[in-house]
């Protein structure tokens, strides 16, 4: 772990007032699938317990999870859809979040910066 719990859960707070989410709870996870999942209707991220061995991943799954509830609330409280009508949960709106957060707009940690490469 790269800090205290105490170290964590402090920048965890200054982050989610910096960007007007304080609301917002977290939890933490072993999914073994994802690093992060943002439930937005519900007001929450879950955040996996592995993110806490970098804390250049831990900082950028707690932003991108973040950018989801920044989109979903700029965008009236709902996703944008597709022509199909599916959710677009990775467009350009959250792509725009992502560059005011200063992260990058992707969906996976490529293998070079993956904490278990």
């Amino acid at each position: 772990m790269f800090a205290t719990t105490s170290e964590i859960e402090q920048y965890i707070r200054m982050t989610l007032k910096q960007w007007s989410v304080s609301h917002l709870k977290i939890q933490w996870m072993n999914s073994g699938c994802y690093l992060g999942l943002a439930y937005v209707a519900e007001g929450k991220i879950k955040l996996d317990k592995r993110i806490l061995y970098s804390f250049k991943i831990f900082d950028e799954v707690l932003k991108h999870e973040i950018a989801h509830h920044i989109q979903w609330k700029r965008n009236g409280n709902r996703f944008l859809l597709s022509s199909n009508g599916r959710r677009i949960l990775h467009g350009k709106d959250f792509a725009a979040v992502c560059k005011e957060m200063g992260i990058p707009a992707r969906t996976r940690i490529p293998i070079r910066d993956n904490i278990y490469a």
